[in-house]
């Protein structure tokens, strides 16, 4: 089902399709800007300036691998010429994934085995931490709370029914942290 007709049946707004899809338009922007494309990324890891970080056996990456999706690594050493002849793209027994896939390490056995990485890596693999399904309930619930908000009424009565409305920017930015919120620890 579309993102936009879950919002109408999740809602029960009476706004236009071209209404609605710009309010989800607005949003998934906004989560974008807050957490990254959904799918496929390219990181570059490595410091050629620093002479410390050359003898790495692992490396830590700020996003989680999803494991279950494709991942390409290439080396590059020297990691300072641009030169495609210089880059090596390792195999999968060339690297292991640990600490739920924050950290790669080097090994030694595989087909490109080496004992650390080049000064340059360039890895390609799709986060775990932020789903689509994830994404497009949030969007489902900022829609609700954005369509819900009565404008600058936070309370009304009537006789014994009484309504007041909570602050619409703090659970708008309970949605947003819930979505960024990583379960787990890791030591590494």
């Amino acid at each position: 089902m579309a993102l936009i007709d879950r919002v109408k049946e999740r809602t029960g707004s009476d706004l236009s399709d071209s209404e609605l899809q710009a309010m989800i338009d607005a949003i998934v922007a906004e989560i974008v800007a807050r957490f990254g494309a959904a799918g496929a990324i390219t990181v570059h890891l490595g410091d050629l300036s620093d002479p410390h970080s050359r003898p790495a056996r692992t490396l830590r990456l700020n996003r989680p691998i999803d494991t279950g999706e494709a991942v390409a690594i290439v080396e590059i050493d020297p990691g300072n010429t641009g030169d495609a002849a210089d880059e090596t793209a390792l195999a999968a027994a060339d690297y292991r994934v640990m600490h739920g896939g924050r950290t790669i390490e080097r090994l030694t056995g595989g087909t490109n085995g080496r004992e650390y990485w080049a000064p340059l890596v360039q890895v390609t693999y799709t986060p775990a931490d932020i789903t689509q399904a994830a994404r497009d309930e949030a969007v489902i619930k900022l829609m609700a709370l954005d369509l819900s908000s009565r404008g600058l009424l936070k309370s009304e009565k009537a006789g014994d029914y009484s309504f007041t409305l909570g602050d619409p920017k703090a659970e708008r930015e309970r949605i947003l942290d819930a979505l960024g919120t990583r379960a787990g620890m890791v030591l590494a």
